[in-house]
């Protein structure tokens, strides 16, 4: 009884870690100011100044670091999916999307967190921070493991095309989760945001249906 106590809890928290990391993600992207700015790129000065003085974007990127676990889970759930059907594909997608995860808590620490922290000092002394906070924002010294960032959307992005090929999942899903990948990837590529919500959107056709059939799944 007990036993099966905890896999109905294991269950339920799976599942609703694939209905909660899209709300999560979509509230993140949404906190950006100048969403609908197709600009591409922009230098770290801009991003300092996109930072400070903005308390619902530290709340949305505070957001996104509570859906770090969330995306560790689900691509553990996504490799035991394959492990019958397309195990290494499950397997290497899963060890770069866990690790990518790792470095996206590593960003939103160092790049959010710590800005909500310096953005609580009076403006003089914020001003004295600023080389350091450009260095921060230049991923400067070990800060130069955020370039590997992209190992998480593509270590999910592999996972897809393993459940694609597998059928382990609806296809219309998997594609949706596929396509999801690339837009984020290219979201963080160009950094404009609204390509980032409208892949986390995607990703939500993908990910809250699966979330809802795991939860409603038989012992």
């Amino acid at each position: 009884m007990e036993n099966q106590s905890l896999e109905t809890v294991k269950r339920i928290g799976t599942g609703l870690a694939f209905i909660l990391y899209p709300v999560f993600s979509g509230v993140a992207f949404a906190a950006h100011p100048n969403l609908l700015s197709l600009e591409i790129g922009g230098d770290v000065s801009a991003k300092v100044e996109e930072f400070h003085g903005n308390p619902f974007m530290h709340f949305g990127h505070f957001v996104m670091l509570l859906g770090v676990p969330l995306l560790i889970v689900i691509s553990l759930k996504l490799m035991d999916i394959l492990k019958d059907r397309s195990p290494w594909l499950g397997f290497i997608g899963c060890v770069m999307a866990v690790f990518g995860a790792v470095v996206l808590a590593v960003d939103k620490t160092a790049l959010c967190l710590v800005m909500s922290a310096f953005d609580t000092l009076p403006e003089p002394e914020y001003a004295q921070l600023l080389p350091g906070i450009e260095a921060l924002f230049g991923f400067e010294g070990y800060l130069a493991i955020l370039y590997l960032l992209p190992l998480l959307p593509l270590g999910f992005f592999i996972q897809g095309v393993g459940l694609y090929r597998s059928r382990a999942i609806p296809r219309w899903q998997s594609a949706a989760l596929i396509f999801a990948m690339v837009g984020l990837g290219v979201s963080a590529a160009v950094d404009i945001d609204l390509f980032g919500l409208i892949a986390t959107a995607i990703l939500a056709v993908a990910f809250i249906p699966l979330g809802i059939q795991i939860i409603n799944e038989q012992e």
